[in-house]
């Protein structure tokens, strides 16, 4: 249930630039250049293809994104940040800091420990398991 709200608190923070969590996921990952295809990028989110297709067509509405036809293969599609996609990016980044320090400043000092820890012990356990 905390990661519903944590999820619905960034939805809202990040709703004026007219993105959605699921939008703001697929750009994080072709910028950090974890994936560029459309197959990839679903691999790398876990998630169907056919949502893949719609988040990136909705992001080319946005002019976020360009599509282009993989040289390698032409069946796949290349995802490439704009500069409007990576000013958005950057605004929905901006909006998760703050988010993270609203939730950090609530906890005491033992619990922000905690949490950092138990952050870095999951990340390292999702980073093995990709």
């Amino acid at each position: 249930m905390l990661g519903a709200q944590v999820t619905r608190s960034f939805s809202e923070r990040i709703a004026p630039s007219g993105l959605t969590h699921k939008q703001v996921g697929l750009l994080a990952v072709v910028d950090a250049g974890l994936a560029s295809s459309q197959r990839d990028i679903a691999t790398r989110l876990h998630v169907a293809p056919s949502l893949v297709v719609a988040l990136v067509d909705q992001l080319v509405d946005l002019g976020a994104v360009r599509k282009t036809r993989s040289r390698s293969d032409r069946r796949a599609h290349k995802i490439e940040l704009t500069p409007e996609g990576r000013r958005l990016l950057a605004s929905a980044v901006a909006a998760a800091e703050a988010l993270d320090a609203n939730i950090r400043s609530t906890l005491s000092p033992a619990g922000r420990a905690a949490l950092s820890t138990l952050l870095t012990e999951l990340d390292t356990c999702q980073s093995r398991n990709s």
